[in-house]
């Protein structure tokens, strides 16, 4: 599941990006649909109500506005892209669809025309689809609102036939009646628009679970979503992961119960604390846990490129220290990766380590249904670290989380999994764990390291964590990688993500 990854302000702000790319997408979304089935009312313009209008031409109207839309709409799905670009680009493909309208209808009737009411429709669908403050809309729907008497007043000075009608009373009159609609619904696109943004904001800060007043959802995975919270009795922020009854299938109750009991027997630094797990009368359980400033190794690897080796190295050292721990409670994690690494900050330590998510972990006293098969025999974890033995039907133990461990160096090291390059499909998966992995360019002692990690036979492997983190340590070299370091690279993150 994914977890929370930023101070509590930028993260907030992170997270309503988020939302707010969503919320474009689904505007988009509608607009591409939308749009273009107006061109059949455009048939009819033109070849019933004003026969020899270009039609032609309004279908090149049609394509080009959809074109914006599907540009802003790629734009909106593409993950972490700049909000500010997005909603200019969605801005400004309602306000060319406005002109697009007005453009028609100068075949259409001219300022008499009443396809100016499709400029209504767009300024109630804009309020409809995109909520806002008023006063960041403002701007927006004067543009729409404007659009038709700009158009007609510029093509006025190109056509006699246009400034001819801006001289005829009767022709004005038929205008004004015909938009004060449009400027009626761009208003009250502006108003209802805010009213429901505010509701929104209203909603999200009434809504509590327990004593915990939700602020903004960070996060939604397979069993079901993490917000930042407000602890209301102990005032300060914790990640809330919620799961509704009614809407989660056994499994996942369970998954979610054994990650509470997993992880709140482990009180080491290097693991992700549990505060408070509960439930409300209505269904919905929920694990209070540490709110984490920073962000998880897989996403580091995917916008940064891989790791040196100095740094990998000292990620998967402490990662040791909390596998130890865990495997010295008979907890075997089961889901190792980057996306369950967790970088923060503690003290001094820029790039200190969590251990995230037991919710598939393996506990020395097994509970019923917790086998490492599922009810449909389907293998639990990530195909791309799941070691060898797991594929014909072996029990997960300590040596399974040490070949994880040994694929998330890799990957740190590389940004790839190891043999295909990439992550494996299911199908190809036990072939390339039993493949040795290809050479890397790091220090002979971490090699040789990684490969006894990645041993596809159990005794071949390294057996224990404290014995990974003692040939790591061996390897390493605390003086490659600093605090320093890690400084920098923080102060060139927070630039990037947060501008």
């Amino acid at each position: 599941m994914t977890q929370p990854v930023a101070t509590p302000g930028p993260r907030v702000r992170e997270a309503q990006e988020a939302a707010d790319r969503r919320m474009a997408g689904r505007a988009m979304g509608i607009g591409l649909w939308v749009w273009p089935a107006f061109a059949a009312l455009d048939a009819f313009m033109c070849f019933v109500a004003y026969p020899g209008a270009p039609f032609p031409l309004f279908l090149l109207y049609r394509a080009l506005v959809e074109v914006a839309f599907l540009a802003v709409y790629r734009l909106a799905r593409r993950e972490g892209s700049d909000l500010r670009r997005l909603f200019w680009g969605l801005n400004v493909s309602f306000g060319l669809a406005a002109i697009a309208i007005s453009l028609m209808a100068i075949h259409l009737g001219g300022i008499r025309s009443p396809y100016m009411h499709g400029i209504s429709i767009i300024a109630l669908v804009r309020a409809a689809t995109v909520p806002m403050p008023w006063r960041r809309a403002l701007p927006t729907y004067a543009r729409i609102a404007l659009a038709f008497p700009v158009v007609m007043g510029l093509g006025g000075t190109l056509s006699t036939v246009l400034r001819a009608d801006w001289l005829n009373a009767d022709a004005l009159v038929v205008f004004g009646s015909n938009y004060v609609f449009v400027l009626a619904s761009a208003f009250l696109g502006l108003t209802s628009g805010h009213v429901t943004w505010r509701a929104q904001e209203q909603l999200y800060q009434a809504r509590r679970v327990g004593r915990y007043r939700l602020r903004a959802p960070v996060g939604k995975g397979g069993m079901g979503e993490v917000w930042l919270a407000w602890d209301t009795s102990l005032r300060r922020n914790v990640a809330l992961k919620l799961v509704r009854a009614g809407s989660a299938g056994p499994e996942t109750i369970k998954r979610f119960e054994r990650e509470a009991m997993a992880a709140g027997q482990l009180r080491g630094p290097h693991v992700a604390q549990i505060f408070d797990v509960g439930g409300s009368d209505d269904g919905l359980h929920y694990i209070a846990m540490e709110y984490l400033t920073g962000m998880d190794l897989g996403t580091m690897v995917e916008t940064f490129g891989p790791l040196p080796p100095a740094r990998a190295t000292h990620f998967a050292l402490q990662a040791c220290a909390a596998l130890e721990e865990a495997h010295a409670a008979g907890i075997i994690h089961r889901d190792l990766k980057p996306h369950n690494l967790f970088a923060t900050r503690v003290g001094t330590n820029p790039d200190f380590l969590k251990l995230l998510d037991f919710g598939i972990a393996r506990l020395e006293i097994p509970e019923p249904g917790a086998e490492h098969l599922t009810a449909t025999g389907l293998l639990i974890g990530t195909p791309a670290y799941l070691a060898p033995e797991l594929w014909w039907g072996a029990h997960a133990d300590a040596r399974t989380d040490i070949y994880a461990l040994g694929v998330t160096l890799h990957y740190l090291l590389t940004g790839t999994t190891p043999a295909f390059g990439r992550s494996p499909t299911p199908q190809e998966a036990p072939a390339a764990a039993a493949q040795r992995p290809p050479d890397l360019r790091v220090p002979e002692e971490l090699r040789e390291t990684l490969d006894r990690c990645l041993a596809p036979a159990p005794e071949d492997r390294i057996g224990s964590a404290r014995e990974l983190r003692e040939a790591l340590s061996a390897a390493h070299d605390p003086g490659a990688w600093t605090a320093e370091h890690a400084e920098a690279f923080w102060r060139a993150a927070d630039r990037a993500r947060f501008g």
